[in-house]
């Protein structure tokens, strides 16, 4: 087998292209004492032996990165009808969360892609996103006039909001992804209003049944799209370091589109029992959303 493939994803251009960078102590703890998590070798994720962070290492390089994020848009979500499907139906129940939290004000959705989750919005909200691939820009521009003026081809940490700006800031999907997410909760708390909301959602949980039961065949472990898989508790000591205090969390699977309860418990006992070895099913605590207030 090609060491650069992964799930049908060829990543040799890029591994051979740009810099991998070595992690050498965590990002949430700093700690220098990791344990291997993986079983296999092609792609290698560690855990931190403090604060259970599980981290790949090492990590394509932020040109590398942005190599690979170039037409995201095209090749991982418009043009899968099913996903993008299910993505809508998930999209309402994330808006259905936050609004029970806020009504109204400023909001910036960080990776916004091309601006899906903000259209659920209504107009109480003055919309913004940020997002690092050109492609999801135009897209949004294209489907989403109203939003256009305010959809920004530009990382979060270069953009010019002013401090104290917005009354929510979301990332759907996105800390896994980031390089350097320090940076990114950083600026999140400077540019909040105090008692500002910080929503993330989508995002794996680290700490679930499927991710260490299943590790590099857990369906949402992936060596370049999710750098970092977090617990809650993690993500509450990182945000906390900016003034950010944990209000809610919640990991979604009942009710939603992944949903399939029988089905993926009968997926697991095939995987544990040796009768299948393909990647995991959708299942309980796989996903976190978690809404933390500025203070």
């Amino acid at each position: 087998m090609n060491q650069y493939v992964f799930r049908e994803e060829n990543f040799e251009e890029l591994y051979r292209n740009y810099e991998k960078i070595e992690i050498k102590e965590c990002i949430i703890c700093h700690s220098d004492k990791f344990t291997k998590w993986t079983k296999e070798s092609r792609f290698q994720a560690y855990k931190c032996n403090d604060c259970a962070l599980i981290f790949m290492n090492p990590q394509l390089s932020e040109e590398g990165l942005n190599k690979y994020y170039n037409d995201y848009i095209g090749r991982r979500r418009v043009n899968n009808k099913l996903k993008m499907e299910q993505r809508n139906l998930q999209y309402k129940l994330d808006y259905n969360l936050i609004n029970k939290f806020i009504t109204k004000g400023k909001i910036l959705d960080v990776g916004c892609n091309g601006g899906f989750f903000l259209n659920f919005f209504d107009n109480d909200f003055e919309k913004h996103g940020t997002e690092v691939d050109q492609h999801a820009v135009e897209f949004a521009k294209k489907n989403f006039p109203e939003l256009s003026k305010n959809i920004i081809f530009k990382k979060f940490e270069n953009s010019e909001y002013d401090n104290n700006f917005f009354d929510l800031i979301i990332m759907r999907g996105v800390v896994e992804h980031v390089s350097n997410p320090e940076l990114y909760i950083k600026e999140v708390s400077k540019k909040l209003k105090k008692n500002g909301l910080f929503y993330i959602c989508a995002t794996p949980n680290g700490s679930s049944f499927c991710a260490n039961y299943f590790r590099e065949r857990w369906s949402l472990f992936h060596p370049i799209q999710h750098l970092w898989h977090y617990s809650s508790h993690n993500l509450e000591i990182l945000c906390s370091k900016y003034s950010l205090k944990l209000i809610f969390q919640d990991f979604p699977y009942m009710g939603t589109p992944y949903e399939n309860v029988l089905s993926d418990i009968n997926q697991i006992n095939e995987q544990i029992s040796g009768i299948s070895k393909k990647i995991s099913p959708p299942f309980f605590e796989n996903m976190m959303s978690i809404i933390f207030k500025k203070i």
